[in-house]
């Protein structure tokens, strides 16, 4: 029974060096020159989940009916898409008859008329898998588009201000980390010294 006690407190204790601030969804601030970055999830109980994949920030613009973003390719037409938002909780853009993305409202919706603000998700074919994209329209005309190719398990802990990450393969990241309102910095798992994150 004593050893008992001992052990539930020491688990508190562990779960206790866990700052709550610390928990949620992140996503890499810079990706590399083909804009593929990481999405990081801190969990209770110093579960961390790690996500490699394309994080692309964006902008885009509403013109009545139409969804105007950025060309497709660099001096190109601008790429404008009929918004569909008969569906409660569905938004679907088409060009032409063709729907380029079918994506579902994750959460409750903002209240009023149907909006396209808020985060979705759908299903993207990359060379020959179904992959989950994640799309985020926030006011002001600012976008986010997350698509992670993988999923790895791995695990943190944190005593005072140094992080210490431990990958699936075993590799072992430590250093010190600092959190900044929606801002992270965490030790590298990959290369430099440190890797920096914002909330989503």
């Amino acid at each position: 029974m004593r050893m008992f006690f001992v052990f539930c407190l020491a688990t508190l204790g562990m779960a206790q060096d866990l700052p709550q601030n610390l928990l949620g969804r992140y996503r890499t601030t810079a990706a590399n020159a083909k804009g593929v970055g990481a999405m990081y999830e801190f969990k209770t109980g110093g579960v961390l989940l790690i996500r490699p994949g394309a994080v692309a920030p964006g902008v885009y613009e509403i013109d009545g009916n139409y969804m105007v973003l950025p060309a497709l390719k660099a001096g190109g037409p601008v790429n404008k898409q009929l918004i569909d938002l008969s569906q409660p909780g569905r938004l679907r853009l088409l060009q032409g008859n063709d729907v380029s993305m079918d994506l579902s409202r994750v959460g409750k919706p903002p209240a009023g008329k149907p909006t396209v603000l808020g985060e979705w998700v759908g299903m993207k074919v990359m060379e020959g898998q179904n992959l989950e994209m994640r799309i985020f329209f926030y006011p002001g005309g600012k976008s986010l588009f997350l698509l992670p190719f993988q999923t790895q398990q791995g695990k943190y802990s944190v005593e005072k201000n140094t992080m210490r990450i431990t990958l699936p393969d075993g590799k072992i990241s430590e250093g010190p980390y600092k959190a900044t309102g929606n801002l992270l910095t965490v030790p590298s798992v990959r290369a430099g010294a440190s890797t920096r994150l914002a909330k989503y």
